[in-house]
């Protein structure tokens, strides 16, 4: 009996490499590319032109803003004298040294005795300055509005420090508050801020801890509370 033929056979392993590197010889490959290349020369000429465009401003943009940075220092370090560092101040406002310039004439004007200005400089410092500068000037101006009889501003100022647990100078704050509380005869508000301030004990908040404590003998005898009904 006749074995059937197969009409289609599978050709070898080796017949069928035989057949793909024909297709995909490496003249056709290298012809494909230079087709491709001619085509889209302009494209890939000017993307690559772009990334380096790219490139380029951003590494100018990051020396312009080094050399800006810079500049600045030295026009700070330049302002010797009060009236340079508030040209400089005034500025720059808005930047953090235009900030400690500012707070640093609010200090000459607050040890002169003129709380106003010091009150005005260190307003401005607030706004330009950053942590624990900025702290400071707020502390200082509402020292410098107490002294100008502005104790109302000065309490809303000590009460955003003291709402901020990390603050540098949380323990001066809440004394300064609680001292504002006496004179007010909020006596329960200086006894919680006096109290909050004893809890945090260390070697920074000491020395306000002793002065908390000679405002406390200022304070009133607590009324007892009442016995619950039996």
């Amino acid at each position: 009996m006749a074995q059937p033929t197969d009409k289609n056979p599978t050709p070898k392993s080796d017949e069928r490499n035989i057949v793909d590197s024909a297709i995909f010889s490496s003249g056709d490959l290298q012809d494909q590319i230079t087709l491709i290349w001619e085509k889209n020369k302009k494209l890939i000429i000017y993307s690559i032109a772009g990334v380096f465009a790219v490139f380029g401003v951003y590494h100018l943009s990051g020396f312009m803003i080094e050399q800006g940075r810079l500049a600045v220092q030295e026009d700070y370090t330049s302002a010797d004298d009060s009236a340079s560092k508030l040209a400089f101040a005034q500025k720059e406002s808005g930047h953090p040294l235009s900030g400690f310039a500012y707070k640093e004439l609010a200090a000459e004007a607050y040890e002169e005795g003129d709380y106003a200005k010091a009150s005005e400089y260190f307003e401005n410092a607030s706004d330009s300055a950053k942590g624990v500068i900025k702290e400071a000037a707020q502390m200082g101006h509402a020292m410098a509005l107490i002294q100008t009889g502005h104790s109302d501003q000065a309490e809303s100022i000590l009460k955003e420090l003291v709402s901020n647990e990390n603050a540098g100078n949380l323990a001066e704050a809440r004394y300064r508050l609680a001292a504002l509380a006496v004179e007010n005869e909020d006596f329960e508000y200086a006894r919680t801020l006096i109290a909050d301030l004893q809890t945090n004990f260390s070697q920074e908040t000491f020395y306000w801890i002793q002065k908390a404590m000679t405002l406390q003998t200022k304070l009133p005898a607590e009324e007892p509370s009442p016995n619950p009904e039996s």
